[in-house]
């Protein structure tokens, strides 16, 4: 398959997989909340999969804030810096991050100005190591009872293992995600006749809760999550 080709069925199947995963088996309804966090936990692990990529091919150079580990207390391992921040938030024309694409999936031109990015991203590295680490603050509006870590081991796994399969380049995983966020916001915010919301979610919230969801999880250490790739 030519690389179109194999963006757009990693993208179906990204698509496909999350819409499957958080529909009741009997009803068919969408746990949207859970959903959306999800996809954003998964783009976020996949952020840092991206990043790893970047620097192992030389696309970033390699700086002391280009990928800094920080350890805890108890020994488990995060991730911090520049390399992941363009995958996920800064992005460029060439190569855009989770944010450039999935904002657009707000449907507000204003959406930049209503959502702070960095706000986010200092709680999550505040929040490291602790009980509410990853817990998105919108969660309580919509019921997120899923936490995004919880969604990355159920599901990171399986996806990393279908993208090396299908040969995926990962300096592309962020157009995939970001393009999955765009189609599934319109089953979230129950738009979709055939697919029953049980609690529909404004666009823009949608957004939010993308990102509450991905900054967190980009921190993950892979090997924690059991998404650790040779080489990286």
């Amino acid at each position: 398959m030519s690389t179109e080709e194999i963006v757009k069925a990693c993208t179906a199947e990204v698509g496909g997989y999350v819409l499957a995963a958080y529909r009741d088996k009997k009803t068919g309804v969408l746990n949207a909340a859970n959903g959306v966090s999800a996809l954003g936990a998964l783009a976020g692990i996949f952020a840092q999969v991206q990043a790893r990529a970047m620097l192992r091919l030389g696309v970033i150079p390699q700086t002391e804030t280009t990928l800094v580990e920080v350890s805890t207390t108890s020994g488990e391992k995060y991730y911090f810096g520049d390399a992941i921040n363009a995958c996920l938030m800064e992005g460029s024309k060439d190569s855009p991050s989770f944010w450039n694409l999935s904002a657009g999936a707000s449907r507000d031109p204003k959406i930049g100005d209503k959502i702070n990015l960095l706000e986010i991203a200092r709680r999550a590295a505040k929040d490291v190591g602790g009980k509410d680490f990853g817990r998105p603050s919108i969660g309580s509006r919509y019921h997120v009872t899923e936490l995004p870590v919880d969604a990355v081991r159920a599901h990171g796994p399986w996806l990393l293992a279908r993208f090396l399969e299908l040969n995926l380049d990962p300096l592309l995983l962020m157009y995939v995600f970001g393009s999955v966020a765009q189609s599934f916001a319109q089953f979230a915010a129950g738009e979709i006749k055939e697919v029953k919301a049980d609690a529909p979610i404004k666009r823009p919230d949608i957004v939010r809760l993308y990102m509450e969801s991905a900054i967190p999880m980009s921190k993950l250490d892979l090997r924690a999550v059991g998404m650790a790739i040779e080489g990286s």
